[in-house]
């Protein structure tokens, strides 16, 4: 038995337990090379431990165990490219989605600092807000905090299965022409996208007003009505961004370009 391995010896060069060696013989992923018929123990070859090493590198890419049965071959070799190439594929999108994830805490934090200036204001005040994307559903005028929750995870929802990377800040968009109502979307801001459901949001000046979510005033008694006067105008619903959360004191933005 010079040129094998005992179970411990692989288990300890390995520094893993035998138990995992047994569990991958089991699922036909590791046969040992040798089992000694009287006792019944267990032998790997030196060629063997590039299979464990394969293995073990495949399992931290998240490939399922019971999947990697698939590569072994009627000898029972293990298929290295195709498996390899596989999981470089898994370990690419497991890459894209940490950075996507990366991308929207970042937007999130500047989100949170461009607002700090202005938290607290009182009264009508003037602010740059760059372009946005958001991806918006139908909703009512005036909406009950379950309703708004609900639309909310709706619309993570849709951004999740469009492929769309969702961030912290959402509202609600109100149509006006000339000052008469048309109707209303709630919002969930999105990274820049290609794609045709995310809908552009110009940046510029805009008006701006603060109050309590709960209380939700009517935008046209809130702005002056020369700004809705015979125009077509949306105004924005945006949660603030403070640096602590608390749910009963969220406070909206009123935002008009201007």
């Amino acid at each position: 038995m010079e040129n094998y391995l005992s179970i411990g010896e692989v288990a300890k060069i390995r520094n893993i337990d035998v138990q995992s060696l047994r569990y991958y013989e089991k699922l036909g992923i590791l046969i040992p090379a040798y089992i000694n018929p009287q006792t019944g123990y267990r032998y790997y070859s030196m060629e063997q431990l590039m299979i464990l090493d394969t293995v073990i590198l495949c399992i931290d890419l998240g490939i399922p165990l019971k999947r990697l049965k698939e590569y072994v071959d009627s000898e029972g070799q293990l298929e290295f490219e195709r498996l390899l190439r596989d999981g470089k594929k898994i370990a690419e999108e497991k890459i894209a989605k940490i950075n996507a994830g990366l991308d929207s805490i970042d937007r999130t934090l500047r989100h949170i600092n461009e607002q700090k200036a202005f938290q607290g204001r009182t009264g009508h005040y003037s602010r740059y807000i760059y372009e946005r994307f958001i991806l918006s559903i139908p909703c009512e005028k005036k909406m009950e905090a379950k309703t708004y929750e609900k639309n909310l995870t709706h619309l993570f929802d849709l951004a999740k299965q469009d492929g769309l990377h969702a961030s912290f800040p959402h509202g609600t968009i109100s149509a006006y022409s000339d000052g008469k109502y048309l109707g209303t979307k709630m919002f969930l801001e999105v990274a820049r996208d290609s794609s045709d459901k995310a809908k552009f949001l110009p940046g510029g000046n805009y008006l701006c007003y603060q109050e309590p979510r709960e209380k939700h005033s009517d935008p046209t008694a809130i702005f002056p009505c020369e700004l809705f006067a015979g125009k077509d105008v949306d105004v924005i619903v945006s949660s603030m961004s403070p640096n602590t959360y608390k749910y009963d004191k969220v406070i909206m933005e009123f935002q008009v370009i201007t």
